[in-house]
């Protein structure tokens, strides 16, 4: 029977911890970012540009005490597919950030444009795109492998909404109802959104993999 150093027991921990307090940071941003675009506030958009600075720093300190991890302690089997999960996890928790930087930043770019901001369909899309990375992010803390196949089968839903998104903009385009600078916008967050989405079903894939050794189809371990 396996018997786990109190040190190795802590390590893990802490990583764990720190991956929550990423994600925290990451699921904030991805709110505040998309309220930002539907309120037109820039002053709360800037603020999210700059904030993706914490994300990146975040993921290189985890990267660093996660590699610290496995030089000093030499994990095997599960623990060591914990580690390797949380730098894979980390990675799509970085470029969730970025999305979410994105959509802050077209909202500077189109701040002086007056139309209604938002549409039904992208509202939903936005919500169903952060519980899926509330979701993965819970399914990683509790290893609850049931949640993390239930985020990559949501993933369906995100793209049925990027879709609908998509044709309501083209009818507005063909109606001359919709500001054409405006409808690209719209158009790139509901892309950005559904990248998030995409990187959720990563996170959830990663979760798989720490729980069963396998990743997707593919025993890694």
């Amino acid at each position: 029977m396996k018997i786990l150093r109190p040190s190795m027991v802590k390590a893990i921990e802490e990583l764990k911890n720190e991956v929550v307090k990423m994600a925290d940071l990451v699921l904030n941003n991805i709110s505040e970012s998309f309220k930002a675009f539907k309120t037109n506030n820039l002053p709360l958009a800037y603020e999210l540009v700059n904030l993706d600075i914490e994300v990146d720093r975040l993921e290189e300190d985890i990267s660093k005490k996660a590699l610290r991890f496995i030089w000093k302690e030499q994990p095997y089997a599960s623990d060591l597919r914990m580690v390797t999960g949380i730098l894979k996890l980390i990675t799509d928790l970085e470029r969730i950030g970025d999305h979410a930087r994105d959509i802050a930043e077209q909202t500077l770019h189109i701040g002086n444009i007056k139309n209604e901001r938002i549409l039904t369909n992208t509202t939903l899309m936005s919500e169903s795109a952060y519980q899926m990375v509330l979701n993965a992010i819970n399914a990683f803390v509790k290893q609850d492998l049931a949640m993390a196949k239930q985020v990559i089968s949501d993933d369906d839903i995100v793209d049925n909404q990027f879709n609908q998104i998509m044709k309501s903009i083209t009818e507005q385009i063909k109606n001359d109802t919709i500001e054409p600078e405006y409808a690209v916008s719209v158009i790139m967050v509901a892309k950005y959104m559904e990248r998030i989405a995409d990187h959720a079903v990563n996170l959830a894939e990663w979760t798989k993999f720490i729980i069963t050794g396998e990743h997707k189809t593919t025993p890694l371990f």
